[in-house]
């Protein structure tokens, strides 16, 4: 994992306790937070390598704090209906990773 159960649960504002359900579901949401960002980036995988190809790189805040964004917005619409209105991507995803793409061409 690349946020801890701790972070992921306060920036949704819930309960540091643990939750054996609520938490298996939070560790799949993170997955595909990373699944989703890894994709986006056109990276082999988060945390990439540094440029000696074998030292895990830092993940950098910002792609931090776009996990948290993914994994919240997975949590706040786990249903995955929308009741009214046009539903929207939170812009701030892609200025917070765009950066770090790799691969995108000239």
């Amino acid at each position: 994992m690349i946020l801890t159960l701790d972070e992921i649960k306060t920036q949704l504002r819930l309960p540091l306790a643990a939750d054996a359900e609520l938490d298996a579901e939070l560790v799949r949401m993170e997955a595909a937070a990373v699944d989703y960002a890894t994709q986006y980036l056109g990276r082999d995988s988060i945390p990439w390598l540094e440029d000696d190809g074998v030292t895990p790189a830092p993940v950098p805040e910002s792609v931090r704090q776009a996990l948290l964004l993914l994994v919240s917005d997975m949590f706040e619409n786990r249903e995955g209906q929308l009741t009214a209105g046009a539903y929207n991507t939170n812009p701030m995803l892609e200025k917070l990773m765009h950066f770090h793409r790799v691969g995108l061409g000239v």
